[in-house]
């Protein structure tokens, strides 16, 4: 609803910027316009539309859960948002070479201070996914009657990541489920939010 107020109002205000240059009121239509773009590139940035920004997001978020900052690319995303709040995100992002060896061998602190207490119920833990936790797990990685192809793919390989010594996992429950797993070995960072 509110994306479809967004469109609605964007096209109204190109509209009237149109009649503006037609007028030939180019002073008014230049400061309008500038308005409007930085309007957009704000909402497209803080919906992960615009170029990079997701990848900046990926960054902070990471640099939150892990203490360390560095930069990853975009393996695998998945998205699918209901009306009433619940929906499901999949972020997998690449790290490079430097931090997967980091990550195999990490210092002490990875493992007493982070994730923070407010983004999970226990901090990284070595892999596998204890028995009682693959319930979390399951809930993570869902396959849903409607998916097909590779978000079924990449569940399947999440769940053997957890599965298997070489990881680390951390999560949090809650009105929904964030899941957090880090591969050193495929050098990749993921990152699950599961709201019912």
């Amino acid at each position: 609803m509110i994306l479809i107020t967004i469109l609605i109002g964007t096209s109204v205000w190109i509209y009237r910027l149109f009649k503006l240059y037609k007028r030939g009121k180019t002073t008014s239509f230049w400061i309008q316009t500038s308005i409007l773009g930085i309007i957009l590139i704000f909402i497209t940035w803080n919906l992960g539309i615009f170029p990079l920004s997701k990848n900046f997001q990926i960054k902070e978020r990471t640099e939150l859960l892990t203490g360390q900052t560095f930069w990853s690319w975009k393996e695998f995303d998945y998205e699918e948002i209901g009306v009433r709040g619940e929906g499901y995100t999949l972020d997998i992002y690449k790290f490079n070479e430097e931090y997967a060896q980091y990550f195999k061998n990490p210092d002490s602190t990875f493992f007493e201070n982070y994730p923070p207490e407010n983004m999970s119920e226990i901090k990284w833990t070595p892999t596998p996914i204890k028995d009682n936790e693959i319930d979390i797990l399951e809930f993570a990685t869902p396959i849903y009657g409607g998916w097909k192809g590779e978000i079924v793919t990449k569940q399947d390989f999440i769940r053997n990541v957890a599965k298997n010594k070489g990881a680390y996992y951390a999560y949090r429950k809650g009105g929904g489920t964030d899941f957090f797993l880090i591969s050193p070995k495929d050098r990749l960072v993921i990152l699950i939010n599961h709201n019912m």
